[in-house]
């Protein structure tokens, strides 16, 4: 059985992924003193599926160098969420935020995969990117991280730097991999939609630099609007 975009079991994955999620963020707000466990078995669940999608890859059965290397945005993100929520570190939970929101959502709405239930593939691609999304969750609903321009800012400045290294490398090698080389034999469908390399790199960055920013002005809105009110209720909330 192989897997279709827009079918019925991609439906299935996209509403089981949300229900998940969503219990997953309850479950946090509820735990009260327990939250602490609770994200330490979330936590070790994470690195575990990103252990096991690495060495899937780089089984010698399969091992490919221009697709096996964990090299892709998503690949890093699985690390990021599982560091971000251990360590509590600020530049790894906002990397989580946008990455997670802002760029591995995208492989629910046009995955590049073709297997279906029945094989290895399908759960590991499915299953790390519903962890990333879902701890990105985890840490907005139950950690209360909030995000700001200057951090949309800093999200966009890794993005910068990981394209001035994977570029030269899909060059040197002519990989693909952060979709952004010159084939696009492995990309989203869609990509093809963006036009040539390397003009459709400067459409992509266009791109997420307007998600970023979607994602982020409701929160600098909200925050602004909390300032605004404190003189005249002479506090703002949490004060």
């Amino acid at each position: 059985m192989s897997f279709e975009p827009f079918s019925t079991t991609h439906l299935a994955v996209a509403l089981g992924s949300v229900t998940l999620g969503a219990a997953l963020c309850v479950a946090g707000r509820r735990a009260g003193p327990h939250e602490p466990r609770l994200r330490g078995v979330w936590i070790a669940s994470v690195y575990v599926w990103q252990l096991c999608n690495v060495v899937y890859f780089l089984a010698p059965e399969r091992f490919s160098l221009g697709v096996s290397l964990p090299l892709h945005v998503c690949d890093l993100s699985g690390w990021v969420a599982a560091f971000a929520l251990h360590t509590r570190a600020r530049w790894l939970r906002i990397l989580l935020f946008y990455w997670g929101f802002g760029l591995s959502t995208q492989a629910y709405i046009t995955p590049t995969l073709d297997e279906g239930p029945g094989t290895w593939r399908f759960w590991l691609f499915w299953g790390t990117h519903f962890q990333i999304i879902a701890s990105a969750a985890y840490d907005l609903v139950v950690l209360r991280f909030r995000p700001t321009w200057r951090t949309m800012t800093k999200a966009m400045g890794v993005l910068v730097a990981y394209a001035a290294i994977v570029v030269p490398v899909n060059e040197l090698t002519g990989w693909n991999y952060g979709y952004i080389g010159r084939t696009t034999s492995t990309s989203p469908p869609t990509l093809d939609l963006l036009g040539p390399w390397p003009g459709r790199l400067a459409v992509m960055a266009a791109i997420t630099l307007a998600i970023f920013a979607v994602l982020t002005a409701p929160f600098e809105w909200f925050s602004r609007g909390q300032r605004v009110a404190a003189p005249r209720g002479g506090k703002a909330a949490g004060e």
